[in-house]
């Protein structure tokens, strides 16, 4: 696990300015604090910063340059099945003077092209150099667990694991990217393979770049897009089962295997303790475990997370935080990434990286089994609300049934009906309605414009399903654009403390297999009386209460998890900013969001954040404080970014 830094001249020749490109290398020393290397010749330079966990030697050092002289290559990430590929290879002739997995990815590229990425089982971004025939690839994994930002001028094509690294090597007239503030409000990132700097894009997962003195190409290499036609060959549950777990398994094996002490985040939901008692049945010695919460009352689940630490004897730590330590450690993590924060919770798992690492370098953590299994039960349960509002014409309800669903229906969704399935795919999934960012943000702002991208994007996943049904299309989006940002906030928190956070459920064999599942495994009703039950009721009613999300995953792991912990109602990574900002945080709010800063910005009504910031629904509603916090973020970055110019060029 590292940083990566690369800058290909669009010139026959360049002189390099060695002394720049080292300092802007050097901001991504958290990233890889043990090493470091710089590969140049007259088209190329390229960086890399390094966190040894396989071979730690340092004749595994990088840029590494092939047996041939030929290849170079920089490589942020693991491959984990490269012992089984470095025996293929060795079969074909090739011979390693490394143990990492490095020298594999670097050779398998030489015998098989582009196409040695479909074998790999990993987390990667990596550049590699085809010094031969003048082209450089750029691949990022299927997933996104690993971040690759890119930036080109005239003259060069910048990449980087970070994009503080590319402004400052680049002379870079700083703009924010409105589609990207907007998108922020909406969806907590953005999402159009944007950034918050005009001009400054990220390579979208399971795509790679190709470039040449004369072209830039960016081409998709996988798509899980035809997956979902095994859903209509039902194998049962017992296979979907027995299927799953020997899948599961082996991607939690494989993310053990490390050279450096590894353990795991233990949050006491299902996720974590699943990976958690995987990691401890194929462990001689025990799992170390971590766990984070607040000090106020119903906020940390410390209770369920010593459950299952008990049961697998692991050596388990909790950490506890208070307000305060938030605020500060808030302002200093968006250092790290280079954007808004995008999710309150970012701070504790920062926190818990840092106490971690005093014990561990590798963590395993549970992210991507919600949006694989059907783990949101209120969001993926939806398509019933749709379907039957759709449909109320031609359904056998009295005409008091009729009326009932459809005052509960405006009551959830605020309208009577939608003209197609993206219409209410946003209404479900944003987290800030185009009305209250209307009333937020300025009304320069063209709010109406950006928000056709946002549904030009959504359908253009939509068709790409067209013919499955809409609790399918709206998995697959979810797979497309949420899992992104989920991932890119564990890479950021952990890195940030030199920690490498591996992903069992993210690992590609799995998400394929998941979504061969049919629906009636991942969201299954709990009896045919509670089916019944629920036909007037919306989703958020309807979800935990008359259905079990994620049931083939709690399911498979009975036998493990206890039911306290496999069966109780999701609750998140909650944190208590109602509480906070509804008290003496109000006025930290209204010190950065009401000054002479925040007022010039102009991206803010000012006049309507301050009937926010003096309403009593700031003490009581959690959403409502959220978008405050969302504002805050945004300040507090432009302040750093576009007022100060931090991490300039010079």
């Amino acid at each position: 696990m590292c940083g990566i830094l690369g800058q290909i001249s669009f010139k026959n020749t360049q002189q390099w300015n060695i002394v720049k490109f080292e300092k802007s290398l050097s901001l991504q020393k958290h990233r890889g604090p043990d090493d470091k290397g710089i590969y140049t010749d007259d088209r190329v330079i390229l960086g890399h910063r390094r966190l040894s966990i396989i071979d730690l030697d340092s004749h595994a050092k990088q840029p590494m340059i092939s047996k041939c002289k030929n290849f170079v290559i920089v490589f942020n990430g693991e491959i984990y099945n490269y012992q089984e590929i470095k025996e293929q290879l060795k079969q074909k002739g090739y011979s390693f003077h490394t143990k990492s997995d490095t020298e594999v990815l670097l050779n398998a590229f030489i015998e098989y092209g582009i196409d040695a990425v479909k074998q790999f089982i990993g987390m990667f971004a990596f550049a590699i150099y085809d010094k031969k025939n003048a082209k450089v690839y750029i691949v990022r994994d299927r997933l996104g667990i690993k971040p690759l930002y890119y930036y080109q001028d005239e003259n060069n094509f910048t990449f980087s694991s970070e994009i503080k690294s590319i402004l400052a090597l680049n002379d870079i007239e700083r703009k924010i990217d409105l589609d990207a503030v907007s998108s922020y409000f909406s969806f907590r990132y953005p999402i159009l393979d944007n950034t918050f700097f005009d001009g400054l894009l990220s390579l979208p997962p399971a795509h790679y770049i190709e470039l040449t003195n004369h072209s830039l190409k960016i081409k998709e290499y996988w798509n899980v897009s035809n997956q979902f036609l095994e859903q209509q060959n039902d194998k049962g549950e017992e296979f979907y089962i027995k299927e799953l777990k020997k899948i599961l398994e082996s991607s939690v094996k494989y993310r053990m295997i490390s050279d450096v002490p590894f353990g795991s985040f233990l949050s006491g939901g299902v996720d974590s303790s699943v990976i958690t008692a995987i990691m401890a049945k194929s462990s001689n010695t025990p799992i170390k475990t971590f766990t984070i919460g607040f000090e106020e009352e119903g906020y940390n689940e410390f209770d369920f997370a010593k459950m299952i630490a008990d049961r697998y004897h692991t050596e388990h730590r909790e950490i506890l935080i208070s307000g305060e330590n938030y605020i500060d450690t808030m302002e200093h993590l968006i250092d790290y990434k280079d954007a808004p924060l995008s999710v309150p919770n970012e701070v504790p798992l920062y926190l818990m990286s840092k106490e971690l690492k005093k014990y561990i370098t590798v963590v395993l953590s549970g992210e991507g089994a919600d949006e694989i299994f059907g783990g949101y039960g209120r969001i993926f349960r939806s398509p019933y609300d749709y379907e039957r509002m759709k449909h109320i014409d031609e359904v056998d309800w009295t005409e008091q049934e009729k009326e009932e669903f459809c005052i509960n229906f405006i009551r959830k969704y605020g309208v009577m009906c939608f003209q197609h399935e993206v219409d209410h795919f946003i209404n479900i999934y944003s987290y800030t309605s185009l009305k209250e960012k209307k009333e937020l943000l300025d009304e320069t702002i063209d709010l109406d414009g950006i928000e056709k991208k946002f549904i030009e994007k959504f359908l253009r996943y939509f068709n790409e399903l067209k013919n499955e049904s809409y609790y399918n299309r709206l998995m697959y989006t979810f797979e497309k654009i949420h899992i992104v940002g989920l991932l890119q906030r564990v890479d950021m928190t952990t890195m940030a403390t030199s920690v490498e956070a591996r992903v069992p459920f993210v690992d590609h064999r799995v998400v394929e297999f998941a979504f061969t599942i049919p629906l009636k495994y991942k969201l299954k009703w709990k009896s045919e009386e509670d089916k019944f039950m629920s036909k007037l009721l919306m989703s958020d009613k309807i979800s935990e209460v008359h259905d079990t999300p994620k049931y083939i995953l709690k399911k498979a792991y009975e036998d493990m998890i206890p039911t306290e912990v496999l069966y109780r109602k999701k609750m998140g990574f909650p944190v208590p900013l109602n509480n906070w900002f509804g008290g003496h945080f109000n006025e930290y709010a209204k010190n950065i969001l009401l000054d002479d800063k925040a007022r010039k910005r102009g991206l803010y009504n000012i006049k309507n954040i301050k009937k926010w910031l003096n309403s009593d629904r700031l003490g009581k509603d959690h959403s409502f404080a959220m978008k405050i916090w969302m504002l805050i973020n945004l300040e507090l970055f432009c302040r750093k970014y576009f007022d100060e110019n931090h991490f300039g060029s010079n």
